[in-house]
């Protein structure tokens, strides 16, 4: 098993909770690796690990029942309801903490009251840990003000995907180009990481056009179980993921009308499906955005083929890889070099600006000195710098902020430049990767 990447952040909140808190929850979609990091943080303490099963109380309760009987070596448990399981938990001297993986199996089986019931009254010296993979019940049915374990929750973590520098402590001497083309389409999700050997673009296309693993259909998995009406979530999906991004193109292409697709993009929005973008600094109208890579990428070159590639006719899905997936990586490209570019430069807002058809891929500024930073991205080699400044200048005489007293400094990010500029700095791909492993040691060092 490959050592622990990153999460260094959440086992220091674990540790801290541990210290002083009774329940913690730990939440996040699917494969973003929950079960490791709890598995990790319980090494070595007196645990007890439970995975519950997408089905009846009486079904986990059975199964709860045989794991403990067998690992305390006390035949014939069994137990009528979750309180007595943990009456008999807390009433051992060797048991610290209780994990339940996938409590959200629970919840959707009813047990919420019992587990308010275990927290006030019999929880006393021992821990629990809550782990949690449907989004959409744990937001609702646990984190809300009804809820039955409102205010009991000590710790609560949302696990993220890993982040594009994390991919060079996965895979040590990855090149740039190809943790872009990996993170591009996997979103830094660790389990699907797992199918990689190695950090190459090359190994993208065997790797998530294979009908046979996880990648290929997981998206299509989890959309499935956290919403209902799937078919009409994934033609907004992958409207938004081909480009129709305002209210109106999404309408049309998916023939929903406009007055019934705000509550649509609501729940997506609330799941973490899409974000909604406006220009920096502006009150006008925004547009939809995929957020994750993985689900940009799978909504983009497999489920269009979907059928297709399970049925093994591979061919369209692989031409229309080929021909556009150097296209898609400039829009990944733009997004993390952004973040890395923003790590160096102080700022107080920074986002996308646009303005009719005009528009700046991020805009930084700095509100106490009245500075502002203009940055372009070019997914390209051999970039002439002063040809895309004097593009940039003509943009940025339309954004209004201090126009007249502000300082202004311009950013060009590229695979490579012809040659440096004297007017603007230039960020080709050497310096970003060197701006990412310096990210990853500073992570190391602060925790």
């Amino acid at each position: 098993m490959k050592h622990l990447i990153d999460r260094r952040e959440e086992l220091k909140a674990l540790d801290e909770w541990y210290n002083k808190g009774r329940v913690a929850l730990i939440f996040g979609r699917r494969r973003v690796g929950k079960t490791r990091l709890v598995l990790e943080f319980i090494k070595n303490k007196r645990a007890v690990y439970l995975l519950a099963a997408d089905s009846t109380l009486e079904y986990n309760l059975a199964k709860f029942s045989e794991e403990l009987s067998e690992r305390f070596s006390v035949p014939g448990l069994r137990f009528r309801d979750f309180e007595e399981l943990f009456r008999f938990i807390e009433g051992r001297s060797d048991v610290d903490i209780v994990v339940i993986d996938e409590f959200g199996y629970l919840v959707k089986a009813g047990a919420l009251p019992q587990f308010q019931r275990i927290v006030d009254i019999i929880l006393d010296t021992k821990k629990l840990v809550l782990t949690g993979s449907t989004i959409s019940a744990i937001e609702s049915k646990l984190l809300g003000y009804r809820s039955p374990l409102y205010g009991r929750l000590d710790l609560v973590k949302k696990i993220q995907p890993l982040r594009f520098h994390h991919l060079f402590e996965w895979f040590p001497g990855a090149t740039f180009d190809g943790a872009i083309a990996v993170y591009g389409a996997t979103g830094g999700v660790p389990r699907y990481l797992e199918f990689f050997s190695k950090c190459t673009g090359d190994e993208v296309e065997k790797v998530m056009l294979n009908p046979d693993i996880l990648p290929f259909r997981d998206a299509k998995l989890i959309i499935e179980e956290e919403l209902p009406e799937p078919h009409r979530y994934f033609q907004i999906l992958e409207a938004i993921a081909g480009g129709r991004t305002r209210l109106s193109e999404i309408s049309h292409v998916t023939g929903i009308e406009p007055h019934k697709l705000p509550y649509y993009l609501g729940v997506l929005r609330d799941l973490g499906y899409v974000y909604y973008e406006k220009p920096l600094l502006e009150g006008k109208r925004g547009t939809y955005r995929v957020k994750e890579p993985y689900f940009a990428f799978w909504l983009r070159f497999i489920y269009p083929f979907y059928e297709e590639i399970e049925s093994g006719l591979k061919t369209h899905a692989e031409t229309y890889f080929r021909k556009n997936f150097n296209t898609y990586l400039g829009q990944v490209f733009e997004q993390v070099a952004g973040e890395l570019v923003l790590q160096k430069i102080k700022h107080t807002r920074a986002g996308r600006w646009w303005k009719g058809d005009t528009e700046i891929d991020l805009i930084a500024i700095d509100e106490e000195t009245a500075k502002a930073y203009f940055i372009e991205f070019k997914y390209s080699s051999d970039v002439d710098p002063e040809t895309e400044l004097d593009k940039l200048k003509k943009k940025t005489t339309l954004f209004g902020w201090k126009k007249d007293t502000r300082k202004e400094e311009y950013i060009l990010v590229a695979k490579s430049f012809k040659r440096q500029s004297s007017q603007a700095t230039t960020i080709d791909q050497q310096k970003l990767h060197k701006i990412a492993l310096e990210t990853l040691n500073n992570e190391r060092e602060k925790y």
